[in-house]
């Protein structure tokens, strides 16, 4: 013998039900969540770029040592015997940390504006 069907329970087994509602700071969380995946992918980009630059940088630097490096080599001791081979180093160290210092400066600068 089957049991009638209790014609509530069918009612509330049909009727549409209420959508779960939002919590309160929804929009802030989304947005919070957005922007550390936008600083992630950022970062991410920031080392590839950074890794490309020093392999390509690293390998001029070893190709120009490798096809070079006995003609530099042969060079520096030839310049190194004559007494005044190395009367423009000192002026020449002080303009590289000028522009180094300079180059630092100018870079903070529009990085910040």
């Amino acid at each position: 013998m089957e049991k009638p069907i209790n014609n509530n329970v069918l009612r509330q087994a049909l009727a549409p039900r209420e959508k779960p509602a939002l919590p309160s700071n929804f929009a802030f969380t989304t947005m919070r969540r957005i922007r550390r995946e936008q600083r992630e992918s950022r970062r991410r980009q920031q080392v590839v770029a950074f890794c490309c630059v020093l392999s390509v940088t690293v390998l001029g630097i070893g190709g120009l040592a490798y096809a070079f490096g006995p003609v530099i080599w042969h060079a520096l001791v030839e310049m190194a015997k004559r007494p005044d081979a190395l009367s423009l180093a000192l002026p020449t160290l002080f303009s590289l940390a000028f522009f180094a210092l300079l180059n630092h400066l100018l870079a903070r600068h529009y990085r910040l504006h």
